[in-house]
């Protein structure tokens, strides 16, 4: 029977399994990122694991939430109300390099992590896109903002320009490429 623990050692754990699972499959993927060994990383039992989780999906769902907030409290912090065209660059262009930094989004149309979209439950998947969706609207494309193009279009721009991403070890220079990209179309955008 794994042992009882305190609410702030449940918090440090919960974050150190994030956190080592996060760099476990930036660097294996979802199939190969072991239970027993994120476990062993941080010196808990694997019984002790699942009084925390599930499944292993579900500390996937985890990294992915705390993945989104962090990028959440990066806008926040680089962003004013309402944000400037410069402001918006220089997030995109930091998110770019959490995206390429973080192997998670880059290899969202491999064959692993669809292996692992297939086994999350369609209420997590609905409210995760839902909360991306917000948190694009509200900083980026935020009624405050003077779009030249409609509010889809925007956001189809900036998402293709961030999907780049996903082929930066075919495009050699990726991150001067993407800000390159960006600057160009940046005024297109915004007023």
């Amino acid at each position: 029977m794994p042992r009882s623990f305190s609410e702030t050692e449940r918090e440090n754990i919960r974050q150190k399994l994030i956190d080592e699972c996060k760099k476990s499959w930036s660097i294996h993927g979802y199939r190969k990122t072991s239970v027993g060994e994120l476990c062993a990383k941080i010196g808990i039992s694997t019984g002790a694991f699942y009084s925390f989780y599930d499944s292993k999906e579900a500390l996937f769902c985890d990294v992915m939430d705390d993945f989104q907030e962090s990028t959440r409290q990066m806008f926040d912090e680089i962003l004013s109300s309402p944000p400037k065209k410069a402001e918006i660059c220089q997030a995109l262009k930091k998110l770019y390099l959490e995206y390429a930094e973080n192997d998670i989004i880059t290899k969202r149309h491999n064959p692993d992590y669809k292996s692992l979209l297939n086994k999350l439950p369609q209420e997590w998947k609905e409210k995760h896109s839902a909360n991306s969706i917000n948190n694009l609207e509200s900083t980026l494309l935020a009624p405050s903002m003077k779009l030249k193009v409609s509010k889809e279009r925007a956001h189809g721009l900036i998402d293709t320009l961030l999907l780049t991403v996903s082929n930066k070890n075919l495009i050699p220079d990726h991150y001067e490429i993407f800000c390159t990209l960006l600057d160009s179309v940046i005024d297109e955008i915004y007023e």
